[in-house]
């Protein structure tokens, strides 16, 4: 599965993000500390790490490192937004309210505790992702040669990801670290994902998806509507949508709105109608079969 990178999170989700437990017997680098280059892969995440150490006292908002990433590299964009939060693969980095003006700021804690693993994954399991997947990075391709490879959950084990073949992938160590950060960022939203994953079909996964986010009064970013569709090959989960919205009948009205240069999208569901007895797919199925017969017929006429 590709992973989007997800944009700013709302005030609530924030409110709610999980706390993660500090090694506060660690003390923490100088941020000139050249050991620092050994934990990151990428120069501008290095950079994002070594900007929070030296804001400790003054934790900066994401305007403040995206003008920094402007300056230092000649470009900010999502993925400056990223770098800063891939600095929680080994540090904790706290997104709070300041107080007075109620900008949010990114203040590093302190060094990340390592937690174990929550199941083993066999080395008969190990060997057969390798062999059939491939020994690569499934994010930036590189191989053994170039970095440490890992197996890991494409679904988290918490959101109901199962340890077996389908749900396993070779990744890197840095853009495993990294996507555990960004796993560890959408926590809140676990069991809405959790509940959507399992159903068979997209239509169901991304319906119920939209239909956990109604619950909750929120609109659904598009990055977890892609997540949740787990479409490959000519999938597109923005086809599945509009099948929703036109075959099946549901309300749903995207939004985008602009927030530091970047364009965020969401989709929210208005209303939604029960699912067809034979399923989302055969009605869908059913619905193009007969819009082709009606394409073909107005050729005839036409001829």
């Amino acid at each position: 599965m590709t992973l989007r990178v997800l944009l700013r999170r709302s005030d609530r989700r924030r409110d709610a993000m999980p706390r993660v437990e500090l090694d506060g017997g660690r003390p923490l680098p100088e941020p000139g500390d050249p050991a620092i280059d050994e934990l990151f892969g990428s120069r501008e995440t290095t950079a994002a790490c070594r900007f929070l150490l030296e804001r400790r006292q003054n934790a900066p908002t994401m305007a403040e490192w995206l003008a920094y990433s402007q300056q230092a590299f000649g470009k900010a964009n999502v993925h400056s937004q990223r770098r800063l939060r891939e600095v929680r693969s080994h540090f904790v980095v706290e997104s709070r309210r300041r107080t007075g003006d109620g900008e949010w700021v990114y203040e590093l804690k302190g060094w990340k505790k390592e937690a174990a693993a929550a199941s083993k994954i066999s080395p008969r399991l190990q060997a057969e992702v390798f062999s059939k997947k491939g020994r690569y990075c499934h994010m930036c391709g590189a191989g053994p040669d170039q970095v440490r490879l890992q197996i890991d959950h494409i679904i988290p084990e918490s959101w109901g990801g199962k340890t077996e073949f389908e749900n396993l992938e070779p990744l890197c160590e840095e853009h495993n670290h990294g996507k555990q950060a960004f796993f560890a960022s959408l926590d809140n939203f676990g069991p809405a994902i959790a509940h959507a994953l399992p159903k068979q079909s997209p239509w169901e996964r991304i319906g119920e998806l939209l239909i956990a986010f109604k619950e909750m009064a929120q609109a659904t970013p598009v990055e977890l509507i892609e997540l949740v569709a787990q479409e490959t090959h000519k999938g597109d989960p923005k086809k599945r949508l509009r099948e929703l919205r036109y075959v099946l009948g549901w309300d749903i009205v995207p939004h985008r709105r602009k927030s530091e240069g970047v364009t965020e999208v969401t989709y929210e569901l208005r209303s939604a109608l029960p699912w067809p007895p034979e399923g989302a797919q055969a009605a869908v199925a059913e619905y193009e079969r007969k819009r082709k017969e009606r394409k073909a017929a107005e050729v005839k006429l036409a001829d």
